[in-house]
Parts: C-alpha cells; structure tokens; sequence
C-alpha cells in the first residue's frame, strides 16, 4: 500500500513494464539500487500486448538516428537474453530467425526495391527474393506473391515471458517493485531531491526519478509541460499452429504482420486507434489485418482461434522516443514514447537511461531529448 515513506530512495522508477523494468536492470548491473513504481499489473498496458518482433529496418523508412537506436537496441539483445536466462533460468524464446517484408503484387515491387536500396547499402546480408525464394523461406506464403526483402539477423521475443524473466532477476536482485501506485506528480523538494506524490496521499522522496509510464506518462504533473504522450490502442489476435510450419515474422501491406512463436502460436496484427486509455478488440478490427492474409496466406486463417486482445502504445507527436533529463527539473529523467517499439529498445533504453543517471550524456540518445517538447524557459 502507498504511504508517505521515511527514507530517500537513490532513484524511482515510475512504471513497471519492459522499459522500466530494464532501467531497474541495468542500474543494478552497476551497483545502483532503484525503486519501480507501477500502478496496475507489470507490462501489463503494453508489454503483455506486443508481438515482441525485434526488426529495426521495418521500423523506419530512412536511415538515421532512429534507424541507429533500433539497430544498436538490437545487437545487446543476446547478451541481454543470455544474462536474464542464466540469472533466472527462464527463457523468453529470443530468436533471429529472420524476418521477411512482402511485396504481393507486382504494383508492391517498386517500392519495396527502393527500401531494399537504401537498406542494402546500410547492410550488405539483406536479400532481395523473388517469389520462390521468399516461399522456401516462409511456406505460409502460398498465394498471390511478388517479391520480398529477408532480414537474415532480425527476429523476436516472447514479449510475456521476457518482461517475466526480467521481474525475476530484479526479484532477486532484491529491487523492490511495488504495485498499486498511482503518481500523479513530481515535485523538487527544494533541498535538491525530488518528491513522488500518488493519487493515494502518499509521498516518496529521491534523489532521481525516472518516468517510464508508458501510455500513461502524460498523466502525470511535472514542471513545465506534460509530456506530450497518446495512449494508441491495437488490436491482435493469436492462432495455434501445429508443428513448426511457420518460420519467420512476415510484414505485408498496408500495415500487417505474423510472427510464428515456437510454442506453435501465430500472432497476427495489429491495428491503431488513438481512443484514449480504452482497450477493445472489434470484428472490423481484426478484418483489418487479416483480409489481406485470404490473398496472401490462406493457411492461416484455417488455424485455431487461440485468444484475441489488445493494448495501448505511448505515440510522442513525433513517433519518436523520448530519452534523457528533463531541461528544467534537476534529477528528473524521461525514457518514453516508444510506441511500437518497446520490446526492441529496452535494452538500449535501459543502458542510456543508466548512464544520464551517472552522470554521462550518451550520444545515441541526443536525437531524443526530452527538451525538444519541454523547452526550457531560459533557452
């Protein structure tokens, strides 16, 4: 239960799901203790709901800093994994068994040639495959086909069973995590601290913070400006595949995906509606991303309905992350807008949010500064 508390903590984490969580991680790998604040169910908003894909070149139609945070996020997700299975001894089924971008039509081809130009140049594994190439990659693909781009190195994650052994580590680690509390606002103390107030009366003093609410990261009162974060709700469903006849994550037009688990589910997805806090799965919905499979991956339709669910994605008005120190508030730090992309930059947030918190002002992180929506007064 929340409380006014007689200590200061070192740091306070607000928000307990994939991207607090590993701030709380990597801070204990450098000896710093931390507190993680959630109000509901950990991950429970948006990490329970993510197909968990790990596909940086999917996520942008660019190069840039961006494209750099994802790819970097990406290369630290072994030993992330490696560390978490062998402290915990659970396995959130990471794999890189590539990830396939299709073109169905020969309409589709020009522009996935030109996103294969572009990425190519960036990394020479990319292939460009012609029809039968991309089906012996992916035997789902039996309809209407054009060409694809493989990603030989992008993969994904069982998003639930990471952010479990991710709480299970930080269980060991003796990191507290306390549920049930509801920040509403952060204050400086006026004696160099911060102080965490909750919708419960209660009030936490610390000598950081660090405000990883996700979707909900607007609701609470800062200095200065809210943080401009929009709850954007998706839906997705899962099927039940027996054997493994599925093999790899495969994107399609306009904005759909499966990714074959290795326990045999197939997740498909996702939409986006911007409906504020509230979650639902639609018949309309769901038709969205899975007409286009009746052309394009008959099979899976055939599959057994396994569950249906969805959850809410935190969109900065950039559709840009949102990371490092609040341009006002000494001690206060920012690590949000992740929208579709919180399981793959957990771990690259995790890092950079450990070294601003040191001290440090990693250079990954520049793009992103929360400044560039609280602007100081002074500048």
């Amino acid at each position: 239960m929340a409380g006014k508390s007689g200590s200061r903590e070192e740091v306070i984490i607000v928000g307990g799901g994939i991207v607090g969580c590993a701030i709380a991680w990597h801070l204990s790998c450098r000896g710093r203790k931390s507190r993680i604040l959630e109000r509901q169910e950990p991950g429970g908003l948006a990490t329970h709901a993510a197909a968990g894909i790990l596909g940086p070149m999917n996520e942008t139609d660019r190069p840039g800093p961006f494209l750099d945070l994802l790819r970097q996020s990406l290369s630290l997700y072994p030993p992330f994994v490696d560390a978490l299975v062998e402290e915990t001894g659970l396995s959130p089924d990471f794999t890189t068994s590539g990830i396939l971008s299709v073109a169905p039509r020969p309409e589709d081809r020009p522009a996935l040639k030109a996103r294969f130009e572009w990425q190519s140049a960036l990394d020479s594994s990319l292939v460009f495959c012609e029809a039968p190439e991309a089906r012996a990659l992916e035997p789902a693909l039996t309809g209407t086909l054009d060409s694809a781009i493989y990603y030989p190195d992008e993969g994904h994650v069982y998003a639930p069973r990471l952010i479990k052994a991710l709480l299970g580590a930080l269980s060991r680690r003796r990191i507290p995590l306390e549920q049930g509390v509801s920040v509403t606002r952060i204050a400086p103390s006026g004696h160099g601290t911060l102080l965490v107030f909750d919708r419960e009366g209660g009030c936490r003093e610390a000598e950081k913070v660090v405000l990883a609410a996700g979707a909900l990261l607007s609701d609470i009162e800062i200095p200065g400006t809210r943080v401009p974060v929009t709850p954007v709700s998706g839906q997705i469903l899962a099927v039940r595949s027996p054997g493994s006849f599925y093999r790899r994550v495969v994107f399609y037009p306009p904005h759909g995906y499966f990714v074959p688990k290795l326990d045999g589910t197939v997740v498909i997805g996702a939409t986006e509606e911007t409906i504020g806090t509230r979650t639902r799965v639609t018949p309309a919905g769901l038709m969205e991303f899975l007409s286009p499979l009746s052309s394009l991956a008959p099979g899976l339709l055939e599959l057994p309905l396994h569950h249906t669910w969805s959850g809410l994605r935190p969109k900065s008005p950039d559709a840009l992350p949102i990371l490092g120190p609040h341009p006002e508030c000494p001690g206060l730090f920012l690590a949000g807008g992740h929208y579709r992309n919180g399981i793959l930059l957990a771990p690259v947030t995790g890092e950079i949010m450990a070294d601003w918190i040191e001290g440090g002002s990693p250079a990954l992180s520049l793009p992103f500064l929360p400044d560039r929506f609280l602007k100081s007064r002074n500048g």
